[in-house]
């Protein structure tokens, strides 16, 4: 864990302003589509993979997605007409409840990827105005934008006060949803981007882990409280003479959290990747971030709703995604269908040409294989 707590002091060394509170204590009483947790592995090829799950009480109904360069794209704003702009890139993800244009998680032909999470309870958008109406993009809208017209994520860093994310109503969530952003590039670099306080704050992201609330910088400073793991073979003990020693493999991580809050699983995702043997492949960093994810599958029932709420649905992990920035493949497997699938992206671009194209993320098929044995 050297590794770790060299981050960890680190990061806590340049924090200099109280964290929200507030926004803490808020996160604790709102679960909906509040599990969603991402990684990011690097391979000795040097290629790179990011990856996520998707937790919601209810179906989705994500597709998905590919949209070729040059497609047209304008802002939901709540009033008027937010940005207009055309993408420079093609790309492709996975989208969800109702907008065609809602990436959730995608990566463009340039291996930039983007992820958005849930931030209940933390989400402060910039009011929105006649003068910031025309750079005005809904929060589900960020994605697409980055996507379009970015390659890494320097570029991004510098585009950002450009727009404005406003508190835009979405009818099928029957809210205005609270959301933050994991950006990650081919070459490793990655951000997490948040709105808080009227405005978009963007803060590095040295773990490659994502969450959900409180605040980003909050979750490196927690890393501090977990400096004494180790996945270590626990060592043999003697107390008066009574012989204590481990009932055998699986003694290592002992205290790691394991329950399904954000900040427990923002820790025990950072100290499997801290512990994650190299890579040698990207193929193979693809095979483990699903394994790695696997982890973090919310089994419905675990997390019911706050009593008294109208809401009555367990939240459950919808999908899995992992993309590959090096090879431009976008890989996924659902609630329904636990089979990996995945399309290249340079091919599926060629395919579209101008146009976007859609498709349905599967349901489970059962298929008798048994007339195969032999």
């Amino acid at each position: 864990m050297k590794a770790l707590l060299s981050i960890a002091m680190a990061i806590a060394a340049r924090l200099v302003r109280a964290l929200a509170a507030v926004c803490a204590a808020a996160a604790l009483l709102i679960q909906s589509a509040s599990a969603c947790t991402g990684l990011g592995i690097e391979a000795n090829d040097g290629g790179i993979v990011a990856g996520r799950t998707l937790e919601f009480g209810a179906d989705p109904q994500s597709q998905i997605v590919v949209f070729p360069a040059s497609t047209e794209f304008a802002g939901t704003v709540p009033k008027g007409t937010g940005l207009q702009f055309k993408s420079k890139y093609g790309f492709a993800g996975a989208n969800g409840f109702g907008p065609q244009d809602a990436i959730i998680d995608g990566l463009n032909e340039k291996g930039l990827y983007v992820g958005l999470f849930y931030f209940p309870g933390c989400a402060k958008y910039m009011d929105a105005t006649p003068e910031n109406n025309a750079k005005g993009l809904a929060p589900w809208e960020f994605g697409t934008w980055a996507l379009a017209n970015f390659a890494t994520v320097d570029e991004v860093k510098a585009a950002i006060g450009k727009i404005a994310v406003l508190p835009t109503y979405i009818t099928t969530l029957k809210e205005v949803p609270p959301a933050h952003y994991k950006i990650q590039d081919a070459k490793g670099n990655c951000i997490v981007i948040e709105p808080t306080d009227g405005q978009l704050k963007v803060y590095d992201n040295p773990v490659w882990v994502m969450a959900n609330s409180p605040e980003f910088p909050w979750h490196l400073t927690n890393l501090n409280n977990y400096l004494d793991l180790s996945s270590a073979y626990p060592a043999s003990k003697t107390i008066r003479g009574l012989n204590l020693a481990p009932f055998g493999m699986g003694g290592g991580l002992v205290g790691l959290p394991g329950d399904f809050t954000p900040p427990s699983r923002f820790i025990r995702m950072a100290t499997y990747l801290q512990n994650l043997p190299r890579q040698e492949t990207t193929a193979k960093a693809v095979k483990t971030a699903f394994h790695l994810l696997n982890n973090f599958d919310l089994p419905p029932g675990s997390n019911n709703p706050p009593a008294g709420t109208s809401e009555s649905y367990s939240d459950y992990t919808a999908w899995t995604t992992v993309s590959d920035l090096k090879n431009l493949q976008f890989y996924w497997k659902t609630f329904d269908d636990q089979r990996v699938r995945f399309i290249d992206l340079k091919k599926v671009l060629a395919n579209a040409g101008s146009k976007p194209l859609t498709m349905a993320m599967g349901d489970q098929s059962q298929e008798d294989l048994g007339d195969q044995l032999k």
